[in-house]
């Protein structure tokens, strides 16, 4: 289940670097509906999913090799995930649905495998 956990989170960290991607792109100058023009940053979520997949690829590298610092992190990430995706859920249901329900699918895999960590 370890291994399971560990590809889930390569998985939902490789969305999480798309979404980085994906808001430093959406960066800059928008025209409204009423004709007013506006700036909109993006920044801060583009960072803020940047750490989220980098927690998530570390974790699960850690996961593969049965740490314990794997699994706390890999609970941080799944859960910090699945929150910061909540905010995302009116804008993108679908995507935001798939990536809730994977950080949720980490958290049972760690949580039935808690016995093989090393320092547990």
């Amino acid at each position: 289940m370890l291994t399971f956990a560990a590809v889930i989170m390569f998985m939902v960290a490789s969305f999480q670097a798309l979404s980085a991607i994906l808001a430093f792109a959406g960066t800059g100058w928008w025209v409204t509906e009423m004709g007013n023009l506006i700036y909109t940053n993006f920044v801060f979520w583009g960072i803020l999913d940047l750490v989220i997949a980098l927690i998530a690829l570390y974790a699960g590298i850690d996961l593969l090799r049965g740490g314990a610092f794997g699994m706390v992190m890999g609970y941080l990430f799944a859960g910090l995930g699945a929150i910061r995706w909540l905010f995302v859920l009116p804008a993108a249901p679908i995507l935001s649905v798939v990536v809730i329900l994977l950080c949720v699918m980490v958290i049972y895999a760690i949580a039935l495998s808690i016995d093989y960590a090393e320092g547990v």
